[in-house]
């Protein structure tokens, strides 16, 4: 009779997953404490792969450098990995953002809870609690896309987690979720926004509402237009869109190697966050003329933003928001967000018949595979085309 053979320490089982990668399984030294089995696992994309971070999860664990009883709670974990991860490397903004759906959606839930005990079930409890809203809180439900942002930060931060070896699966990944229909976000339709255009009394804001609706831009590109954005290509008038208005905590912390310009107070210049958001967006002839001849009453370095207040500062987001709810009042409008300005511009662009690739050049869509290819094969011409089929329908 063949004795069984005892596997050497360190070897153990090998399983290939769902997903296409494998799990390695180790049985390490008793527990010293009080004697129990301990066995581990680690995920790799070849079976090498996972064996080997088996392994040194192993040498962590029986070396003392790694204590499963000491595995960080989920809070734990994020406040560690916002500070180190996000903070240095993102804008400030989505720093700020990150922290907010930790405090109020992620933490409340799973903050106590080691780590390497989520499961998919907790994940749901955290997509459910935010679309139905949660009534011990006084938390109303919240859209689809607030689930999304939330699970997003929480699977990266298991992806971040996993590539250190603190755990070896990532429940975000493996929950399934919620089926949403896509939400429509309210917007006026091309006769509204001619309205609110034509009713405006005051020429500053209707001068920037005409840029919203004709243009497309984003509300932080608009104000962050100064004299030298305004260039002409091919015989056309063009913004060349290079900075955003921003604002951020007095505190804020700037990473290294993000351009920012402080202007004042709260009010940052910012890079587009991709090469995407840095376009060429041609006027029609005479947008070209009020914007040119509003500059002239406006006292500022040619790179700094024209867009100013009474105070001959630049327009905080909330002043414009302001302004713009007392112009839909005026006109006797619905309530829509300003954001979604970008949307009925995309909406004619669309009904225009203007080509995919011209639309998503305007509009700096994050949808772009490649930013060269749109400036490559995209000329001045057609952009101006399609523009002026926007400026027609809007104001005809």
């Amino acid at each position: 009779m063949t004795a069984a053979v005892r596997r050497e320490k360190g070897t153990g089982g090998i399983t290939r997953m769902k997903d296409g990668r494998y799990r390695a399984y180790l049985t390490i030294t008793p527990d010293p404490a009080d004697g129990s089995r301990r066995r581990i696992s680690a995920i790799g994309r070849t079976r090498t792969q996972a064996l080997e971070r088996a392994r040194a999860k192993a040498r962590d664990i029986e070396s003392g450098r790694t204590n499963p009883k000491t595995m960080p709670t989920v809070g734990e974990w994020l406040d560690q990995w916002v500070t180190d991860a996000i903070e240095p490397r993102r804008a400030p903004n989505t720093t700020r953002s990150y922290r907010t759906r930790i405090r109020i959606d992620i933490r409340p839930l799973i903050g106590a809870i080691r780590l390497d005990m989520i499961r998919p079930s907790h994940i749901r409890r955290i997509e459910n609690r935010i679309l139905a809203g949660d009534p011990e809180t006084g938390t109303g439900p919240r859209s689809s896309k607030t689930a999304d942002v939330t699970l997003s930060i929480l699977r990266t931060a298991f992806d971040d987690a996993m590539a250190e070896g603190i755990v070896d699966h990532n429940p975000v990944r493996m929950a399934d979720r919620v089926e949403t229909e896509a939400e429509e976000l309210p917007m006026l339709s091309p006769v509204e926004a001619a309205k609110l255009i034509r009713t405006e009394p005051d020429r500053k804001w209707r001068l920037m509402w005409r840029l919203l609706f004709v243009t497309g831009m984003r509300l932080g590109e608009m104000l962050a237009i100064s004299r030298r954005e305004l260039v002409e290509r091919d015989g056309v008038a063009c913004l060349n869109v290079e900075w955003q208005l921003k604002e951020f905590e007095k505190d804020v912390v700037i990473p290294p190697g993000y351009r920012a310009r402080h202007l004042e107070g709260r009010l940052w210049l910012t890079r587009p966050k991709t090469r995407r958001g840095r376009r060429l967006i041609p006027l029609p002839h005479d947008l070209a003329m009020e914007l040119r001849a509003y500059m002239t009453t406006v006292d500022v370095p040619d790179d700094m933003p024209v867009l100013q207040s009474k105070r001959c500062r630049p327009f905080s987001r909330d002043a414009v928001r302001n302004a713009w709810i007392r112009a839909l009042d005026g006109a006797g409008l619905p309530h829509v967000r300003i954001h979604s300005a970008r949307h009925t511009n995309a909406t004619i662009l669309a009904m225009n018949g203007v080509p995919d690739l011209v639309r998503k050049s305007l509009i700096g869509h994050s949808d772009i595979a490649t930013t060269d290819a749109v400036y490559t094969h995209v000329d001045t011409k057609a952009l101006a085309g399609a523009i002026d089929g926007v400026e027609r329908l809007i104001e005809s």
